[in-house]
């Protein structure tokens, strides 16, 4: 301590001696008082070093005559002070003598430094902070290179609640000490870590006293600042949100909520960042996914009461958008009801139920694909929230039958027969005992002139329901018409077999037995033609084709003697006129029988 006291002493008689002074790049900033160690003529010594950094250029100044300063400094000496002059917190004391003078003055400050930042820290513990700062700057004065100086310091600012400030202590500290320091070194990693979190809460407190504030791009950036000091903090980066949220940039809040929740897998298992998120959703009015992030969440955590009381808000107003739908249904309000049930699907879309409704909807309207498209989410939901309902499941399959089937019938009305084809093929692969998709599948084909699938169709219509007298009728027409095909092309035989196939459908039809005639008469069976005219007489007596061929059956008869006589001819198979009569009599009387009914 006189050692001290000598220095003061000395350092206000000091006006003799020169000392080169370095002015080079040095403003006012690197300055620092020296307290209250420099006295009136210490204060002249000073303000003639201050001019010379200010003209920057090397001026001699008058040292006295004491051993405590050198008069001439040697290149060693110069590098040192420059390098102690590059830091902000550098001292006076220390820039002046400390590089030129022996060890022990240096002990005897720092131990003074170390009294006063003993007092400052017994200040601190007894929440004096303003007090602790003022002993701070003291130390400071005679000791800048200690660490735990910064850090107490940097902790009253904390407690004042002057976060800048403390931010700004810690970045000095960063900057200037602690970046000269070897990673080796003693607690090198722990106290860093402990210096950003540090910031990072400054940052933080920053932030939210400006978010109370409604200051919200203020406490976006400070938030910001934080997270980037802290990446896996969850906080900071929620508080961002919130930010967001409050300036009404809600497709921005998504965009980070969906970031965090993507790029961190333990997130994944954070029931409330998916609940976050839902309200985040239902204030975007993206209600689908506001539901799927409450099912996550529920999934998570299945008591979650905020989860379960979003959950039954979305419930309760799905149900009552698609009471609504029924019954503008019923009031034939097509189109409002497909608003309202779509509603009630974007509350709820785990209701198979509702997207029956809209298909039968979309059906109605004709617009078939909307229809299949919603019978088959449906059918989807049913296995994806297993639904055990067996009825709705056989709904959902009929419904899609018969909308295949309504669709393939405007494809026909509208002339696309192979549309309409591709559309019956997918009802029957999973019907197959359904007739009409036959029927219409087999018109479809005879529009298109393919006859024999047709055919096919319409046989496989008539197998599954054979009482159905219009599938009977359309394979008769068939073969009638395969009938007169052979015929116009001389294949009588042939010819033969499809007009007895087409009456045996149908052995009302006039025409089918006047075709056969012809055809026998064709086939030198004169016999059989002469049986085919007299039924088709009986069946059809003003019918204009059988005058032309009862002139060339039986010559000059008329119609009774047609029908009682016993035809002549050497087809009779050696039959008796007795055998042949009784034969077109009770063909006759059958005839007749049939027309009767």
């Amino acid at each position: 301590m006189e050692k001290l006291d000598a220095v003061e002493k000395l350092l206000a008689e000091s006006n003799k001696d020169s000392v080169t002074l370095i002015g080079d790049g040095l403003t006012k900033q690197h300055f620092i008082e020296l307290d209250t160690f420099i006295t009136t003529k210490g204060k002249l010594y000073e303000s003639q070093v201050r001019r010379g950094w200010d003209n920057g250029e090397e001026k001699q100044i008058e040292p006295s005559s004491s051993p405590i300063f050198s008069t001439e400094l040697n290149d060693k000496i110069m590098f040192d002070v420059r390098s102690r002059l590059a830091s902000i917190f550098e001292s006076g004391i220390e820039r002046s003598y400390m590089t030129d003078r022996p060890e022990k003055i240096k002990d005897d400050l720092f131990k003074r430094g170390n009294e006063y930042y003993n007092e400052a820290l017994k200040f601190y513990n007894d929440e004096f902070y303003e007090k602790a700062l003022l002993k701070l700057e003291k130390a400071f004065t005679f000791s800048s290179r200690d660490i735990n100086y910064y850090i107490l310091k940097a902790d009253c600012f904390i407690q004042l609640c002057d976060f800048k400030s403390a931010i700004l202590t810690i970045n000095k500290l960063l900057s200037t000490i602690f970046i000269n320091l070897e990673e080796d070194s003693p607690n090198y990693k722990e106290i860093k870590e402990s210096l950003y979190e540090k910031i990072a809460f400054c940052y933080y407190m920053m932030g939210q006293t400006n978010f109370d504030s409604q200051l919200y791009m203020e406490a976006l950036e400070s938030f910001n600042k934080a997270s980037e000091l802290r990446p896996h903090n969850l906080s900071f980066k929620v508080k961002s949100i919130s930010c967001l949220f409050s300036m009404n940039r809600l497709s921005e809040s998504l965009i980070l909520m969906d970031k965090i929740i993507d790029e961190n897998e333990s997130y994944r298992t954070n029931c409330n960042l998916y609940v976050l998120r839902a309200k985040l959703n239902l204030k975007a009015n993206k209600i689908s996914k506001c539901f799927h992030d409450l099912k996550t969440a529920l999934k998570i955590d299945a008591e979650n009461p905020e989860a379960n009381l979003l959950m039954e808000q979305l419930e309760e107003t799905a149900e009552q958008l698609r009471n609504g739908a029924l019954i503008l249904s019923l009031s034939s309000r097509t189109t409002d009801a497909l608003h309202k049930i779509a509603g009630a699907i974007s509350f709820n879309p785990s209701k198979p139920e509702y997207h029956l409704q809209r298909g039968i909807l979309y059906k109605r309207m004709k617009d078939f694909n909307s229809a299949i498209d919603d019978f088959l989410i449906g059918l989807e939901k049913i296995n994806e929230y297993e639904v055990k309902d067996k009825d709705l499941y056989a709904n959902f399959q009929r419904q899609i039958l018969l909308t295949y089937n309504d669709f393939a019938i405007q494809c026909y009305e509208k002339r696309f027969y192979d549309d309409a084809i591709v559309l019956l093929n997918k009802a029957i692969k999973i019907e197959k005992k359904e007739s009409g998709f036959y029927v219409n599948r087999g018109d479809c084909f005879y529009k298109k002139n393919e006859k024999r699938f047709a055919l096919l169709d319409y046989e496989q219509a008539y197998e599954i329901e054979p009482s159905n007298e219009e599938n009977k009728e359309r394979v008769a027409k068939l073969y009638y018409e395969f009938g007169i095909e052979k015929y116009e092309a001389k294949d009588y035989e042939e010819a033969t077999r499809n007009f007895d196939h087409a009456i045996k459908l149908k052995p009302e039809k006039c025409k089918y037995y006047i075709s056969r005639a012809r055809t026998k008469y064709m086939s030198d069976d004169r016999y059989s033609a002469q049986k085919d005219i007299c039924i088709s007489i009986l069946l059809e007596p003003s019918n204009p084709e059988i005058p032309g061929i009862i002139s060339r059956l039986f010559l000059n008869q008329d119609l009774n003697e047609v029908l009682m006589s016993r035809p002549i001819s050497i087809e009779d198979g050696g039959k008796t006129e007795r055998e042949n009569k009784k034969e077109i009599n009770e063909m006759i009387k059958q005839t007749n029988n049939y027309i009767l009914k």
